[in-house]
């Protein structure tokens, strides 16, 4: 943690791009005065107590929790008492978004539903963030730009509903595989994504299996695998092509996985689903 510590609000100047991320650690005596920006506003608590205030209502936070506040509304943050928060905040500009112009009215105002997932993508998104703001160069304002959207379509995607009977963890990696049926290409690796969900690769490897009869390895390539021959059946995109596509680095494992699930190599599997003999 940083020894610097601020006692007031950092200033929130966005560059010509749209997107600026501050990191701001409080001293004890920290305070805010009421704040209105025509832009939106994205907090990660990252340590730290208190409450968001945000027009009439007060939001609490605490440690992991995700706040959106709405461009043009009154804000200001309070500290708890002896509970100094260390917060990362992402201003983007609504000019950013113009290609959709409901998606801010889409996006959970207030604290988004508490998730060790949740928490765990967001914080390593606003860590990227940084790196690209203080790095700079020719490529910052897209690459800046690109990690804003994917943390608001993190923010988008639907909370998953909690059975009375259901654990925490249970519901983290229901959530979890939800995602994965759709982000199956996404580099990463069994320990990578129990780390995320905060569980221990053992805990992780039986609840993955609960939920979906199958170990994490073989459900990835079977998504893979399943996505690769809607491709190769409607799409004239290289056997290679397909292969990158679907998260495979390289082709022999693409092949092995990909006859091992339909019994045919992908160049076959192309010729029968076009008739070709």
């Amino acid at each position: 943690m940083p020894s610097h510590k601020t006692r007031h609000a950092l200033p929130e100047t966005l560059p010509p791009w749209g997107v600026a991320v501050l990191e701001s650690h409080h001293a004890l005596d920290w305070t805010m005065d009421w704040r209105r920006h025509p832009f939106l506003k994205v907090i990660y608590v990252l340590a730290g107590e208190g409450t968001v205030e945000v027009a009439s209502r007060g939001l609490p936070f605490t440690a992991g929790d995700l706040v959106v506040v709405p461009p043009e509304r009154r804000n200001r943050i309070i500290d708890a008492p002896g509970q100094p928060s260390s917060l990362y905040v992402l201003c983007v500009t609504p000019a950013v978004l113009r290609f959709d112009r409901a998606l801010i009215a889409r996006l959970p105002a207030g604290c988004a539903e508490r998730s060790s997932y949740l928490a765990n993508r967001a914080e390593a998104i606003f860590r990227r963030l940084l790196f690209q703001q203080s790095h700079g160069g020719a490529s910052a304002s897209i690459a800046m730009v690109a990690s804003a959207l994917e943390l608001l379509a993190l923010l988008l995607e639907p909370p998953q509903e909690q059975a009375e009977d259901t654990s925490k963890a249970r519901r983290e990696v229901r959530r979890y595989v939800s995602r994965l049926d759709t982000h199956f290409f996404e580099t990463t690796t069994i320990d990578d994504a129990a780390r995320r969900l905060g569980l221990s690769r053992r805990r992780f490897t039986q609840l993955f299996k609960e939920e979906t009869g199958q170990g994490w390895l073989a459900y990835v390539h079977e998504r893979a695998v399943d996505h690769a021959a809607r491709l190769l059946a409607e799409t004239e995109a290289p056997i290679a092509a397909v292969a990158f596509e679907c998260g495979f680095s390289d082709l022999s494992t693409f092949y092995r996985r990909f006859k091992s699930l339909r019994g045919v190599s992908p160049g076959e599997w192309r010729r029968q689903a076009r008739g070709e003999g």
